[in-house]
């Protein structure tokens, strides 16, 4: 999808008429997100993410090709449309925060018929997002993965972790998939009002190991009833924006790799601390190498 960056003194109040101070149009959205993470990392994936037809389209496929990457191209639905890419409009406050409007695109329609061209045998992990489970396609998604339950599923549900609905969701901790999200998410979702209640929660809820960012104070994993926290190294901030992307992609990169989740952990939280020094929420390839990450 494409993020529209939108720098705000503050958030406008209801009713309201605001002016940004500077507006930016990036590539982005959880998928490329964590992918371009993967791929600056060197890890074989494939980013199947649909690219519509429209105006956001062919921005992000003109910056796909840029980096290397593919775009998945989907047949027309049956009355022959075929729907545009999504957007996201990233409200900007001046300490970095970031508040997101989404705008619906086909990447909310996943088919189920379009995972034909996929060879799971070519796949150990896989990641899934909130804002696709949600949607119209989410089932498709999901029924995939309950296909091929030897992939081992990141689930990242998002700030739309309430919207999904408890009927995917119990059908997603069926599959004991590992979960990626933020204090705030995991708090909303949990009604715990401490970060390690609700990691306990949610661990033991999916049957696997459950990863909780909190910005300026770190990650942490909870799993087998046990906590461990790597705390961030401080960073002048930007903006968020694909900060929790880069973390998942580098976590999974990480682990796949063999690393301990203490060492991934600290590989991730380096991945999302460049992230948030940049404007967007990806980082170019060359500020990428100058950072020295290796998993």
């Amino acid at each position: 999808m494409v993020d529209l960056v939108c720098h705000m003194p503050r958030l406008p109040q209801s009713g309201e008429g605001a002016v940004a101070e500077s507006v930016r149009a990036r590539v982005g959205g959880c998928a490329f997100n964590s992918a371009n993470m993967l791929r600056q990392l060197g890890v074989p994936h494939t980013l199947f993410a649909p690219v519509g037809e429209g105006i956001f389209a062919g921005f992000v496929e003109r910056e796909l090709h840029a980096r290397g990457l593919e775009a998945l191209r989907v047949p027309a639905r049956g009355d022959g449309a075929v729907l545009d890419s999504g957007g996201c409009v990233c409200l900007v406050e001046p300490d970095g925060e970031r508040t997101m409007l989404t705008l619906p695109g086909i990447d909310r329609h996943f088919e189920r018929s379009w995972f034909d061209e996929l060879d799971p045998s070519c796949f150990g992990y896989g990641l899934a997002s909130g804002y696709e489970i949600e949607g119209a396609g989410g089932d498709a998604i999901i029924s995939f993965f309950e296909d091929h339950a030897d992939i081992r599923l990141y689930y990242a549900p998002g700030p739309r972790i309430l919207g999904v609905g408890p009927a995917k969701t119990a059908r997603i901790n069926a599959l004991h998939p590992v979960w990626h999200l933020n204090d705030q998410e995991a708090r909303a979702y949990t009604g715990c009002s401490s970060l390690e209640a609700a990691g306990l929660a949610i661990a033991q809820e999916c049957g696997n190991a459950a990863v909780i960012t909190a910005g300026a104070a770190g990650a942490s994993v909870f799993a087998d009833g046990s906590c461990t926290t790597v705390v961030a190294e401080p960073v002048d901030v930007v903006d968020s924006i694909g900060a929790g992307d880069a973390h998942l992609g580098a976590l999974v990169a990480a682990r796949a790799a063999g690393r301990t989740w203490k060492d991934a952990l600290a590989i991730a939280n380096c991945a999302a601390a460049a992230v948030c020094q940049v404007e967007g929420g990806v980082l170019d390839d060359k500020t990428f190498a100058s950072l020295g990450i290796r998993v």
